[in-house]
Parts: C-alpha cells; structure tokens; sequence
C-alpha cells in the first residue's frame, strides 16, 4: 500500500496520475463484500495511511476545474465515511471550514454535487459548526435543479442544518419555492 501511495502524498502529483491511483485503491471494494473482514482491514489500512487526509488535500488544491479527479476523489471518500464510521469522523474532522462544501456544491456537475450531498449527509453529525455549508448553497441547488434526487439530499441536508441551528435564524426559503420545489419532492418520498 505504501507504495502505490507514493505518488499522491506529493501535493504537485499529475492528475492522471493521482486519477489513477484513486482508482487502483478503489478496486478492492468491487469484490469484496462490505461485510467481511477484508474489507474492514483494507479500509483500516487507508486510514492508518491518511488516505482521507491526503485526498482532501488534492480536492482543496486550488486550480482548474477538474471533474476527473474531483469525481473519483470524492467517490473513494464516500465509500470509506459509509463503510466505516471512525473514518466518517476523521474525515469529517479534516474538513475544517465551509469552503470545502461550498465548493463543491458549486460545480456545473450534477454528478459531483449528488456525491458532495452524499457525503455531507453521512458527514453531518460529525462535521464542526463552521464545516457546515450555508444554507444559501442547497436552496440555490432546490431553486435550479431539475434533478428530484438532488432536490431531495438538498432538502435534507437543509433539514439537519435546521436542526443544528438556533431558532432565531431563518433558511430563506420562500413560500413559493417550498410549495413549487420542494412539496412534489416530498409528496414522491411519501408516496414511494
């Protein structure tokens, strides 16, 4: 492991490379059952080796829009904070201000902004109150997409954010919104 690490502990690595490489350490979870023990060591063994760390050190370097590299990044960061929860906290104690979110929920991708909506929901009962997103993100995310599922996390996530939030502080979310946006989202969630 440490040597197929080698490359993407160097900050300035070639995205194909650092590409690549995520996607060699996500092998492993195509064949192995997220109930056995090997996947446990394995998931143990990136973690012991700061594999979350180093990653979100490549998605904070600032540069270019890169859907590649965010993609298979957060991809990798997903599956280790749903299959292990001391790696859902490390991870989420990593994540040490809002920008990281905001970023991410910014993206042109529907893709990249369904991961980043994944992860801050598995993340959210650990993030620190200054990692949370502002709420101005997943309203604008309910306001322009057509995507239902991404309304729905967007929601959700609006939901927790409610919940942590003391209760002299508004969401903005208009009437209108609510009623046009977000009403048919939860009329499917109860329907189905």
């Amino acid at each position: 492991l440490e040597m197929i690490l080698m490359p993407i502990n160097d900050e300035n690595v070639n995205r194909e490379i650092l590409c690549r490489t995520v996607k060699l350490l996500s092998l492993p979870f195509i064949s192995l059952s997220t109930e056995s023990q090997e996947c446990d060591s394995y998931v143990g063994s990136l973690m012991d080796a700061n594999v979350p760390k180093i990653l979100l050190i490549h998605l904070k370097t600032p540069e270019e829009i890169d859907f590649e590299k965010t993609d298979v990044i957060l991809q990798l960061l997903l599956r280790l904070a749903l299959m292990n929860s001391k790696a859902c906290k490390d991870l989420a104690e990593e994540i040490n201000n809002n920008s990281f979110f905001h970023g991410l929920l910014q993206y042109e991708s529907d893709q990249i902004k369904d991961t980043s909506l994944c992860l801050l929901m598995k993340l959210f009962p650990h993030l620190p109150e200054d990692s949370l997103p502002d709420h101005k993100n997943l309203i604008e995310i309910i306001r322009k997409s057509d995507n239902s599922d991404l309304v729905e996390k967007a929601m959700l996530c609006i939901i927790q954010l409610q919940l942590r939030k003391p209760a002299n502080q508004s969401s903005d979310i208009s009437k209108q919104i609510f009623t046009d946006r977000c009403l048919p989202v939860l009329d499917n969630l109860t329907v189905t």
